[in-house]
């Protein structure tokens, strides 16, 4: 269930009801979509230990993490051999234990979140 607050959210636009169409992905020199991560959190050493893909995946260990994201990048303190929730808990100052995402649809209804832990909830 999703919490009362995110660290993040974000309105899919008018009619959509996905992660998709909160972030849209924007074409590049004629390139095509981008795809590009939403966030990605990397170690002290610069290597990304976890990201979510442009559909809201959780990845660990990260899977064709992209040259740049459409939220943030953010540290983590811990190594590779740490799991998903305490990577989170490392790179996010949550005490409150919010969600860190948030995706609402037109009328406003959470149709995405990604909890506390690394988990994402919805499309």
């Amino acid at each position: 269930m999703a919490t009362s607050q995110a660290l993040y959210e974000q309105n899919s636009s008018q009619g959509g009801s996905t992660v998709a169409t909160a972030w849209p992905q924007l074409p590049t020199q004629g390139v095509g979509a981008q795809n590009l991560d939403l966030l990605q959190i990397i170690s002290q050493s610069g290597s990304v230990l976890v990201n979510v893909d442009s559909a809201g995946a959780v990845h660990k260990p990260a899977v064709s993490a992209t040259n740049g994201t459409r939220v943030g990048v953010f540290l983590s303190r811990l190594t590779s051999a740490s799991s998903t929730a305490a990577i989170f808990a490392d790179a996010f100052s949550n005490p409150s234990q919010f969600d860190i995402l948030q995706v609402r649809n037109a009328g406003g209804n959470i149709h995405y979140n990604l909890t506390y832990q690394g988990v994402a909830v919805g499309s």
